[in-house]
């Protein structure tokens, strides 16, 4: 009869959740059943069972933590998942800040505020400074080929000695501070601000970069 009891103990036992199971546990010792009939069977105290539960739910909690470890490192955040890898400085205020003789190719500047910030001898190629407040912004000598200014608001800004071929330009760029020396060939520009630019007095010279004209670059007649 005590074989039997012992039987249906350990049964119950590792049929319950741990929580039960350890409970069972208190009530003395577990024997556990084994198919030789003639061999005493080994007997499994109260510590030992404590100790298997702990190993079992610490090998758990690893497993969990290594999973979740896992998923955070492989789970992009929402700054690589914007403009293939980074808002970059798009919405920020860097109004007064020196980014002169850096390299910031591809940068995305959009919507932001660079109040008499200085970009001058920086590259700039393709750069998005679209709807940015560039009020005083200083990119003399900057390289900005292909890059945009569209809708951004230029009072004063600087652009002597600039290489912007290709780049996109607005309105704006008729309130600009300097144009000499630049290069704007291939610029987008609208037909009625190009007109108005080839009558700026500033629209001359020629790049010390590339050489070209700045009245040529723009087919000023």
């Amino acid at each position: 009869m005590r074989s039997a009891s012992f039987t249906t103990t350990i049964i119950i036992a590792l049929s319950l959740p741990f929580s039960h199971a350890f409970q069972a546990s208190k009530r003395g010792v577990v024997p556990v059943v084994v198919t030789n009939n003639d061999a005493p069977p080994p007997q499994l105290t109260s510590n030992n069972l404590k100790q298997q539960l702990t190993s079992s739910i610490t090998t758990t909690l690893t497993a969990a933590s290594l999973f979740l470890s896992t998923t955070i490192v492989t789970t992009p955040t929402s700054a690589h998942a914007v403009s293939g890898g980074g808002l970059d400085y798009a919405g920020l205020d860097i109004s007064n800040q020196n980014y002169s003789n850096g390299n910031y190719k591809g940068k995305d500047f959009t919507q932001v505020i660079a109040k008499a910030a200085t970009f001058a001898n920086s590259n700039l190629q393709g750069c998005r400074f679209y709807k940015a407040y560039l009020v005083s912004t200083n990119f003399e000598g900057a390289d900005a080929r292909g890059a945009s200014f569209e809708d951004t608001s230029m009072d004063d800004a600087n652009l002597k000695n600039i290489i912007a071929v290709g780049s996109y330009f607005g309105q704006s760029l008729l309130d600009v501070k300097s144009m000499e020396n630049g290069d704007f060939t291939d610029a987008q520009i609208p037909i009625k601000t190009l007109k108005l630019v080839c009558d700026r007095e500033d629209v001359r010279g020629s790049n010390p970069v590339t050489g070209v004209d700045t009245r040529e670059s723009l087919m000023c007649l």
